[in-house]
């Protein structure tokens, strides 16, 4: 078989490609797992036994893998596939090299999919990738299966020192030092970076790189090579810049695994993340191994034979059409990112912060003084949050310490999981959140989106501007409620006050969005949009219970009576909830007793309106997966024929100092809502002439709402 190199991309198959390198074997395998990796290898017993098989039949098997921390005895059985074993942070995905050919498997974070990778029996790249993986396992830590500790955890005495060509250093001076002196003693320098990386080096060695241009000008340097992903318009100043002072630049699609550099002498790299705000190295790792400097150089050729130059690539992204949307898994790839983009940004950044423990984070990561700092190189910054009613002081005193950022409170039924950053009004950043009671952002943040197209930012900023001077109206009539509370007749002006107040941006909004909507044909465009139209229409709709609530106290609220099926009605509303861009499909209904259709004489409009109250309601509690059971039913009640609705779920059960004043105004123990919807839903059952109420179920899981009314009006 001739020398080839096959590209992953999603491959169903790719484990079993897997498989046949391992049954290929003859005498050892070479194998990097990481943590995503043992997860996925984890799940499929063959991987074991082909290991053991190889074994017995005297095979070798040697292994580095990310010590996991979580869920130890899961993997023992993996452990116990490899004849031995060491450790290092770091470590993703699945590479394995036998004597003959090579394979790489990109995972994702949950260690569920292949996502991507390479097979190859190049013997270049075989040389290469032993190299590489005897250059690792002489630094790595030896595992130990009976003690499971965390990198950070090492006794570093207790591990085998280094090779003396091989030196790491702890976050300090020594580390620029030795940085600058692999810079001045080259002869020429290669790098291999992401944009981050080399914003970072520009950042804090511009003045040693000016000077090898100087040296190169006169013939005592070979100069600097610099490879990077060059990805949108953000990247083209920091890229002309570099350019400008002399050093020489191409593009490669691929983001780099890991930053390096090499010169004439050593063998570079560092481990970077981002702490207080910052991004900081934990380690320097220097070599002057000549198998390793070769293994990178013969990399490093290739990719340089392979990329573009840097203006072709500029090219490209100036011509092309301002749109390109990115999915990263990884929450540290995500986080470096960010950081990219608050490094360069030059106008103006737009968040909206939807959690208050979002908040609370921010200030512990170092997030807000990050951004405070921004703001005296001239940034302006604004901040949508969620308040902490409990801890108003709290919050207050946080706000006064970043005089560079503009905050303003959304309300607290705008609460969601999700975070929005928009970057001069170019890029837009749409982060989930998958634990909101974690403290670090790489703990409680998880993919995101980054959309690179001036219509999408444009859409959100001008539902950000909506949303901030919205949040303006809300603080004054705050103040005005305040003034008025107490006073029955007063509050019910107020309270209509904010619903006509509500009524004017968010029809503003709903138009604009609705108007892209029909013009944007990008299908994650267009589901970006319809999030934003689901939560004006979660607005709109608040505004018009508050308002219903104002007529229906002021006896001002007329039923609009007709003769319907109920059936068709409550199959209609549940159809709506299905289709509704927030519906977790998770979540599954039931219908029973409907084989019977039950015909009401009421206002649709209205028994609507309850309906979708009681499924909402539901919905919240379930959260991510459970069952809402619909049951229609008719009873006599003094001599009068009832229809009754039962909306019956699993999530959580109701508290009762809650379930005590349950249809009462305001009456909410949470962020879930307002408080007015089941009291509305109270008003206009009774101003049929029926009745509501609710309970918990006898397992003690979930509740009951249920209604019933009148089938002939009254």
């Amino acid at each position: 078989m001739g020398e080839n190199v096959q590209t992953i991309q999603n491959d169903e198959n790719a484990l079993d490609r897997l498989y046949r390198i391992i049954k290929n074997v003859k005498s050892r395998l070479d194998i990097l797992v990481g943590i995503d990796g043992l997860i996925l290898l984890g799940s499929y017993p063959e991987f074991s036994e082909l290991c053991e098989r190889l074994k017995q039949q005297g095979g070798t098997i040697r292994s580095i893998i990310k010590n996991p921390t979580q869920n130890y005895p899961d993997f023992q059985f993996i452990f116990k596939s490899f004849t031995e074993i060491k450790q290092l942070d770091n470590i993703r995905g699945i590479v394995a090299t036998s004597e003959s050919e090579y394979i790489r498997l990109n995972c994702d974070t949950a260690g569920t999919t292949v996502l991507d990778g390479i097979y190859s029996n190049s013997e270049d790249l075989l040389l290469a990738s032993h190299a590489y993986f005897e250059a690792l396992y002489s630094n790595a830590a030896t595992f130990n299966t009976h003690n499971v500790v965390t990198v950070d955890d090492i006794d570093l005495n207790e591990v085998s020192p280094l090779p003396p060509s091989a030196l790491r250093f702890e976050i300090d001076k020594k580390i620029a030092d030795r940085l600058s002196y692999f810079i001045d003693i080259s002869e020429f320098i290669n790098i291999y970076s992401s944009i981050g990386g080399m914003l970072f080096e520009f950042q804090n060695y511009f003045e040693n790189f000016d000077s090898i241009i100087a040296k190169e000008k006169n013939g005592l340097h070979s100069g600097i090579r610099w490879l990077t992903s060059i990805r949108n318009k953000n990247d083209i100043d920091l890229i002309k810049s570099l350019a400008k002072r002399g050093i020489k630049i191409r593009h490669i699609n691929e983001k780099p695994a890991f930053d390096f550099a090499m010169s004439d002498r050593f063998f570079a790299s560092t481990i970077e993340r981002i702490n207080d705000g910052r991004m900081v190295i934990d380690n320097l790792f220097l070599n002057d191994d000549q198998a390793n400097l070769s293994f990178y150089n013969i990399i490093f050729e290739k990719l340089w034979k392979n990329g573009i130059d840097y203006e072709e690539r500029l090219n490209e992204i100036e011509n092309k059409a301002d749109d390109k949307i990115d999915i990263l898994y990884d929450s540290n790839d995500v986080m470096h990112r960010i950081y990219e983009l608050f490094a360069l940004a030059k106008n103006e950044i737009l968040i909206i912060l939807p959690s208050i423990n979002g908040f609370y984070r921010s200030e512990l990561e170092g997030g807000f003084r990050m951004l405070n700092e921004l703001g005296f190189k001239g940034v302006k910054l604004r901040v949508l949050t969620i308040p902490d009613s409990e801890n108003t002081k709290e919050t207050n005193k946080i706000k006064s310490k970043y005089q560079n950022i503009a905050f303003k409170d959304l309300e607290p039924t705008m609460a969601s999981f999700n975070r929005i950053l928009v970057f001069d009004n170019k890029t837009t950043v749409v982060w989930e959140v998958v634990d909101d009671d974690q403290q670090k952002f790489t703990q409680a943040l998880g993919m995101a989106v980054f959309i690179e197209s001036l219509k999408t930012s444009e859409t959100i900023t001008v539902i950000f501007n909506n949303l901030w001077n919205q949040s303006e109206i809300h603080r004054r009539l705050k103040d005005a409620h305040e003034k008025l509370k107490g006073q029955g007749k007063m509050q019910s002006r107020f309270m209509d006050l904010v619903a006509h107040e509500l009524r004017t941006p968010l029809q503003s909004i709903l138009g604009i969005t609705e108007i892209l909507k029909n013009e944007i044909k990008d299908n994650d465009q267009n589901f970006l949009l319809r999030i934003a139209i689901s939560n004006a229409k979660k607005l709109h709709r608040l505004s018009e219970n508050i308002l219903d609530i104002t007529r229906l106290e002021g006896n001002i609220l007329y039923l609009n009576k007709e003769r319907f099926s109920f059936n068709q009605l409550v199959t209609y509303v549940i159809t709506d909830f299905v289709n509704n861009i927030e519906y977790n499909k998770f979540i599954t209904f039931e219908y029973r007793n409907f084989d019977k259709e039950y015909f009401v004489f009421a206002d649709k409009f209205r028994v609507s309106q309850v309906i979708q109250n009681l499924i909402d309601n539901s919905m919240r509690f379930v959260r991510n997966r459970g069952k809402i059971i619909l049951t229609l039913g008719e009873k006599r009640v003094h001599s009068i024929d009832v229809v009754e609705l039962s909306v019956t779920d699993d999530g959580e059960s109701l508290k009762p100092e809650i379930l005590t004043r349950l249809f009462t105004k305001f009456a909410s123990d949470s962020y879930y809502g307002a408080g007015i919807g089941l009291y509305l839903c109270k008003k206009i059952i009774e101003a049929h002439g029926g009745r509501i109420w609710a309970k918990n179920n006898h397992d003690m899981k979930g509740c009951t709402f249920s209604f019933g009314i009148p089938q002939t009006g009254t």
